[in-house]
């Protein structure tokens, strides 16, 4: 994983200095903006990180949770819960998670229920990450087929200078 992210880096900063070595400003200013959103989107996921236990912590009344904050009724909550109590080969597969689960645990009162779960702010961190890879995507394609209209245009333009050129040599001779 991180192997991954530093090739993704180093593949940036090469995009980067080939910009730059090619004098090509607007690509080099959209390769800079996506850097300046990317770094935006690490510091967010890293305060989700470091902060989560501090978070699922915050603990709010549960006549607001029941009404207010939850898209779904309280027996659907529970009966999600119970069933992910039931998979068991989780624990298994992901014993970290076992870990995490237990310094995370719900420390509200009675009659209190947590603000955000930690399973809602790994939801969150996922869907932060995705974002992030779809927006490298979109950007990248974006750049690409700029790239490729450029180099359409500037052949269009090198034709008609030729195209030019020569009209204008057989006027000269005809007069």
């Amino acid at each position: 994983m991180v192997c991954g992210y530093c090739l993704v880096e180093r593949s940036i900063h090469r995009l980067s200095n080939w910009l730059k070595k090619t004098n090509r400003k607007p690509l080099l200013a959209a390769v800079e903006k996506m850097k300046e959103e990317l770094m935006l989107l690490g510091f967010i996921s890293l305060l989700l990180t470091a902060t989560s236990s501090v978070i699922s912590n915050i603990c709010i009344p549960s006549k607001f949770y029941d009404s207010v904050f939850v898209p779904c009724t309280r027996s659907e909550v529970d009966e999600e819960m119970e069933t992910n109590k039931r998979k068991l080969f989780m624990n298994v597969l992901y014993p970290h998670r076992r870990v995490l689960n237990v310094l995370n645990r719900n420390t509200c009162q009675k009659d209190y229920e947590p603000f955000v779960s930690y399973e809602g702010l790994e939801q969150l961190h996922r869907f932060i990450f995705v974002m992030a890879i779809t927006h490298v995507s979109y950007s990248c394609l974006t750049m690409l087929l700029a790239v490729v209209k450029i180099h359409i245009w500037r052949r269009w333009e090198d034709e008609a200078q030729v195209d030019r050129h020569d009209v204008l040599t057989g006027i000269t001779t005809y007069i």
